[in-house]
């Protein structure tokens, strides 16, 4: 598959409609779609954006047949009233329609609303101005979920695991095949490989020199040290070596190791979190536990609000009105920065059996979104708190975000089926996520909203 991301730009400019007739009417196309283009060329760099007019029905015919493999369509439409939407929003592909306020408005409004009462996967903005930075975050979207549909996670399991994730054994059925369920909705790769593979083709590869020289710069960097195992220490930067190598020459974009699993089992004696933090700054997506449905919005946040989201455990705390969000590694650069934004200590956790693991002194007194994914019911479910504090404690997880929010009604709509597993990201992205869930066909559970 390319890594050029394409998408095409369908523009409905018949010469004759309501905005006017030729000659007016061609110069006036003209210099609307030449704003709308060069702000799609300063805002993507590195997308190709191929043009498209629409003029008649066999335009529209042409235009489906060439671009069926497209991951979407943006149509603009700059003038009324031909119908030429319909049969575009009818393919069934992710749709943006970016409609001119005057002219383009009328095929805007009747296919629009059209399109949302029949359940397409359409969203839409229409202004004076094509060239605005409403348009350019509608545009965003259709970028992400191509980022998105190209992605490749690489899962290190166990040997067993592995063999159920290929084969959908009857009892297991459901369980095990989550991997082609979301890769049919996101269009996300996950490439498996068992821990015995990963060992021997990286872990065991990494040299103890190279992986000292990590360890000791992440012990000189920290705000303290509060772990008495330097080994433990060295051998999760060796591992961080190892992730950073395996997805280098796989070409996959994240990776999640099922840590606690081949931890306790012998299978990788070594811990992921210091890994995790370091791998953010390497352009590569860390995600914890190897959880499949925590990777979907870990990849959204990063491709289109360029957030480092986090999986935690939700703790609840309904008499203080208090979230908190634990785990055993949080990023340093929560914001996307290429720099940390924070400190952290290196620790232990789980009343000190556990090693290697951060607590993050994460931002305080700002909003984070909290997204669950639940490919069953494709479902997004989201609530907003506000980051109050951070919590360091022996018990459970290393790092502990306190956020204050409706809590109790979180734990009222709470969705078993999506597990306790939830990603933050710094930001109230609420509105946002529920229109990226459209183009997805996924449906959005505001639960801190719901009485």
């Amino acid at each position: 598959m390319s890594s050029v991301i394409r998408i095409p730009v369908a523009f409905i400019d018949p010469a004759i409609g309501d905005l006017g007739a030729p000659p007016e009417s061609l110069s006036f196309l003209e210099n609307e779609k030449n704003v709308f283009i060069n702000a799609l060329k300063s805002s993507f760099p590195g997308v190709e954006f191929v043009n498209y007019d629409i003029r008649d029905p066999i335009d529209v015919q042409v235009f489906l047949n060439t671009e069926g493999n497209a991951v979407g369509y943006v149509v603009v439409t700059l003038n009324s009233l031909m119908g030429f939407i319909d049969p575009i929003i009818r393919s069934g592909k992710p749709v943006v329609i970016i409609s001119e306020a005057y002219a383009g408005a009328g095929e805007y409004m009747l296919g629009v609303s059209k399109a949302l009462s029949e359940g397409y996967p359409v969203i839409g903005i229409s202004t004076r101005n094509l060239a605005s930075q409403a348009v350019i975050t509608k545009v965003r979207y259709l970028v992400a979920l191509a980022r998105l549909r190209m992605s490749k996670v690489l899962f290190v399991v166990s040997p067993s695991l592995k063999s159920h994730l290929y084969w959908q054994f009857g009892p297991n059925t459901d369980m095990y095949s989550v991997f082609r369920l979301i890769q049919s909705i996101t269009g996300i790769t996950p490439v498996v490989m068992d821990a015995n593979e990963f060992r021997s083709r990286f872990f065991d590869k990494v040299s103890d020199d190279e992986a000292n020289e990590w360890a000791d710069r992440w012990v000189k960097n920290a705000e303290a040290l509060y772990d008495d195992s330097m080994s433990e220490i060295k051998s999760s930067a060796k591992l961080y070596i190892a992730m950073r190598n395996a997805v280098r020459e796989l070409g996959a974009n994240a990776i999640a190791v099922d840590c606690i699993v081949l931890y306790n089992t012998g299978l990788l004696r070594a811990w992921p979190c210091l890994g995790y933090m370091q791998l953010w700054y390497d352009g590569v997506i860390p995600i914890c536990e190897a959880d499949p449905y925590a990777a979907v919005p870990i990849l959204i946040a990063k491709y289109l609000f360029n957030r480092n989201g986090f999986v935690v455990n939700v703790g609840v705390d309904e008499e203080r009105g208090e979230f908190i969000y634990h785990h055993c590694y949080a990023p340093t650069n929560p914001h996307g920065s290429d720099r940390p934004e924070v400190p952290y200590i290196i620790t232990k956790a789980h009343l000190g059996t556990k090693h290697a693991s951060i607590h993050v002194k994460l931002p305080t007194n700002e909003p984070v979104t909290v997204i669950g994914f639940n490919p069953e019911e494709r479902l997004l479910t989201i609530h907003v708190s506000k980051s109050i504090g951070n919590e360091y404690s022996p018990q459970a997880c290393a790092t502990k975000l306190i956020g204050g929010g409706n809590v109790t009604s979180v734990v009222r709509n709470w969705r078993w089926r999506g597990g306790w597993h939830r990603v933050v990201i710094y930001g109230d992205f609420r509105r946002e996520l529920e229109e990226f869930a459209r183009l997805l066909g996924l449906r959005v559970l505001h639960e801190d909203l719901q009485s």
